[in-house]
């Protein structure tokens, strides 16, 4: 059934020709992005369009032409009225009579609505965006790159972590261990880190390991490449993800779904949500997903439970309110190496031995509760609020392997287990303003966000040493027996951030310009309490407070084509102290970029092309005079290029491509690896996903997808003893192939098809091994 009358202004169906891209698919959606497209109503019987498909359109059509083409083959025709359309039933003969036309839904009226920064995204193009300027704007007017993964594309790719959503991202190089945690992955060289994944505009967490994000949670996830300090306060040079949440809307949306694949992978998941009144004055949203799985690693398990519930209140069309919660828990594991750098005789062993056996554990239990408010004064002032308080659990039964022995088979092992706590209160408010100054139009940010969180990480129990593992022949046996610790300890470690910003964005005859600064301060303490000696001794209070700050500018023009140049920077806390017993300053990352994007009114397709030199300051590294005291004379540089296509090339083929050329160096550094590369940072990327829909029949319509996956040489991520020990190049194929026929639809995804394998990370011993081929069968329905 069509969605209920959207909160959005009429626009009169005018006979104005307009160019449209409008692929094919079902009669509901194709009708809905028309209307959001178009500004044109469009009011239907919900029992007319319901399991019906469109042919799609592209073509500069007035509106009347363009529902005809929409329109053909579903034996309906859109009928003008009342300054929009209503769609009939054609001409039939006399005798056909609907024996349910007594039980045919009310008329309703239909508007596509139009996107927004924080909605829904219908293919994989998106035109709006808030991470970058926090302010519902065009992308073509950032003056940073950015990138939006649409939720439709997350779907295609049957997306399972942060790290596979990714894959296809300009700038990325995404984590290929088998850790499950999302803090790996890098962006320019540079690890994302706990300070680097928000959520919905707020740090998710900034502890290590924390519960991952879930994919099927998410309406888009968004990438900004470059400092962001200047509205996130202390952040890695690199950028930083921001991941938003489904919320509710006045569109219905019902979806649940079934999949099973390598691994013995069960998962069944729902998304549910809509108005809950005839007004669409409160709406709702409700995502859940259970997961029961094997993973390709002896006895490890990626079981979790999500449940995600919002609810929107906006009595008028100046203020709303909306609820965001979350419950997830995981029991997961990360794991350690199991492959040999230089196998001997023997060869290498089994890549499913699990070094942690049946321990090496994390069980995670991660709850949120927050909300989101904005209320505009006038056509002038507006308010908002975000504000989010997390708690999560983590219980660990930690293995750590230890030396390998002479007989190149037999591990030692030792047994650490702990627990985590850490709970969180993170707010963000901002009032804006939008006014004219002579020809120069305004759209100014002042904002103020405030972070208090605390870790506490418990140690009762000691460290034991294992058995010994045979990587040729493991026998796991039982689990291990948590040894009470003769002296126990807690580490507490709070943190409080405070920052005040203000931006302001100008806009004079076809220039944007961007300018923002901030000044933050953030509060870093550990205490160590002994419960068996009484004692509780604060190890280190270190206040670091600093100045950020960015100005860019974009020019645009008619046709699409927007460059644009930006110079950005950023913070991050460092802790401890020098040689000299001075505090550690923060350090520190500067970033001058300029870059061309082409997105035009009237075509479906964004491309990018960026240019970047990025440096990081006030790096740690060892004095030269005493080796295990530090100073801050080290220094990184990042610069390289990227390019980024999204695009609806034709009405039913949809791209995703990506190159990035990097250039990472330690330039300055005392540990021995000065003139190496950033452990990690792929010198050469590429990547394509491509889409192509076509009719099977009058009813079904299929799709096929194919990815391919290119990284090139890279320093290992493990080179610790700065051997420059090298990772291989590396290409993989992923597929997808589905039917949806009315309500349904069918799926099946394949992961590195080609089951190309090689050896990652080494540390002179033993290396990790990238993922083998996986294969998804799915299921849902739509109603």
């Amino acid at each position: 059934m069509l969605a209920a009358a959207l909160p959005a202004l009429a626009v009169a169906a005018e006979a104005v020709p307009r160019a449209y891209n409008i692929p094919a698919g079902p009669l509901n959606a194709v009708i809905a992005r028309f209307s959001a497209e178009s500004g044109v109503f469009v009011a239907a019987d919900g029992a007319l369009t319901n399991g019906k498909n469109s042919p799609g359109l592209a073509g500069t059509l007035t509106p009347q032409e363009a529902l005809n083409r929409l329109l053909a083959g579903s034996r309906l025709q859109a009928v003008a009225q009342g300054g929009g359309y209503v769609l009939k039933e054609s001409a039939a003969p006399a005798t056909v009579q609907r024996p349910d036309a007594a039980l045919a839904l009310p008329e309703v009226q239909v508007r596509g609505e139009r996107e927004t920064a924080l909605g829904h995204v219908d293919g994989y193009v998106a035109r709006r965006s808030a991470t970058a300027t926090k302010t519902d704007i065009r992308l073509i007017e950032n003056p940073q790159s950015v990138s939006v993964i649409t939720a439709d594309e997350l779907a295609d790719r049957k997306v399972e972590s942060l790290d596979e959503a990714l894959r296809y991202t300009a700038g990325v190089t995404p984590n290929m261990k088998p850790w499950s945690v999302d803090e790996f992955s890098m962006l320019r060289g540079f690890e994302l880190g706990t300070a680097g994944i928000f959520r919905d505009g707020l740090l998710t967490s900034g502890r290590a390991y924390a519960a991952p994000i879930e994919p099927y949670g998410l309406e888009r996830l968004e990438v900004l490449r470059g400092p962001a300090s200047v509205l996130y306060g202390q952040s890695p040079p690199g950028g930083m993800i921001n991941a938003v949440s489904k919320r509710p809307s006045a569109t219905a949306v019902h979806e649940i779904g079934v999949e099973y694949g390598s691994y013995d992978r069960k998962q069944v998941k729902a998304d549910l949500g809509g108005a809950l009144d005839q007004n669409g004055e409160w709406t709702y949203r409700l995502t859940m997903l259970g997961r029961n799985s094997g993973t390709r690693i002896d006895l490890d398990r990626d079981n979790r439970l999500y449940v995600a519930p919002a609810l929107t209140w906006r009595p008028d069309a100046a203020t709303s309110l909306t609820l965001l919660a979350q419950y997830q828990k995981d029991n997961q594991s990360y794991v350690w190496p199991n492959q040999l750098q230089n196998p001997g005789a023997q060869g290498q062993p089994s890549p499913s031995v699990n070094l942690g056996g049946r321990d090496n554990r994390w069980n995670r239990e991660n709850h949120t509760f927050g909300y989101e408010f904005e209320h505009r004064f006038n056509d002038t002032w507006q308010i908002q609020q975000n504000l989010r308080y997390t708690e999560l659990k983590r219980d660990e039964t930690n293995v750590f392997p230890r030396v390998l022995q002479a007989d190149g088979r037999s591990m030692t092992r030792l047994f650490y287990p702990r627990n985590s706590a850490w709970r969180g209160l993170q707010t963000d408010t901002r009032v804006q303003a939008t006014f004219k100054t002579g020809a120069l139009a305004h759209n100014v940010l002042i904002g103020f966000d405030y972070a208090d969180n605390k870790t506490t990480d418990s140690f009762p129990y000691s460290i034991t040493p294992m058995p010994n593992l045979d990587l040729y022949n493991p026998v796991y046996g039982d689990q291990q027996t948590a040894v009470p610790s003769p002296s126990p300890r807690y580490e507490l470690y709070p943190l409080k951030q405070k920052g005040l910003y203000l931006q302001d964005q100008l806009a004079w005859d076809k220039w944007v310009v961007t300018a923002g600064v901030r000044r933050d301060r953030a509060d870093n303490e550990n205490t160590r309490v002994l419960p068996a000696a009484g004692t509780a001794t604060q190890t280190y209070s270190q206040s670091a407070s600093k100045t950020t700050g960015r100005l860019g500018g974009v020019y645009l023009f008619e046709s699409g084509w927007a460059p644009y140049v930006s110079y950005s920077t950023s913070f991050s806390p460092e802790i401890g102290r020098d040689i000299n017993g001075e505090l550690l300053q923060p350090s520190t990352g500067r970033q001058l970029e300029a870059g061309l994007r082409y997105q035009p009114d009237h075509g479906n397709v964004s491309y990018t092309a960026s240019v970047f030199n990025l440096t990081r300051k006030n790096v740690t590294t060892a004095a030269t005079q005493d080796p295990d005291s530090l100073v801050q004379s080290g220094e990184v540089r990042s610069r390289g290029l990227e390019l980024e296509a999204r695009a609806d090339i034709l009405r039913n083929l949809s791209i995703v491509a990506q190159y990035t050329y990097l250039d990472s160096e330690i330039t300055q550094s005392n540990n021995g690896d000065r003139g190496l590369a950033q452990m990690g940072a792929v010198k050469h990327s590429a990547s394509v996903w491509a889409k192509y829909s076509h009719k099977l029949n009058d009813t079904a319509l299929g799709y096929a997808g194919l990815g391919v996956r290119y990284f090139g040489k890279a320093r290992s991520s493990m080179d610790y003893a700065n051997t420059n020990l090298t990772n291989p190049s590396l290409g993989m194929v992923d597929a997808a192939f589905g039917v949806e026929q009315g309500p349904w639809r069918y799926s099946v995804n394949f992961n590195n098809l080609l089951d190309k394998q090689v050896l990652l990370d080494c540390d002179g011993k033993l290396c990790y091994r990238n993922a083998e081929r996986t294969v998804n069968v799915s299921a849902s329905y739509r109603f």
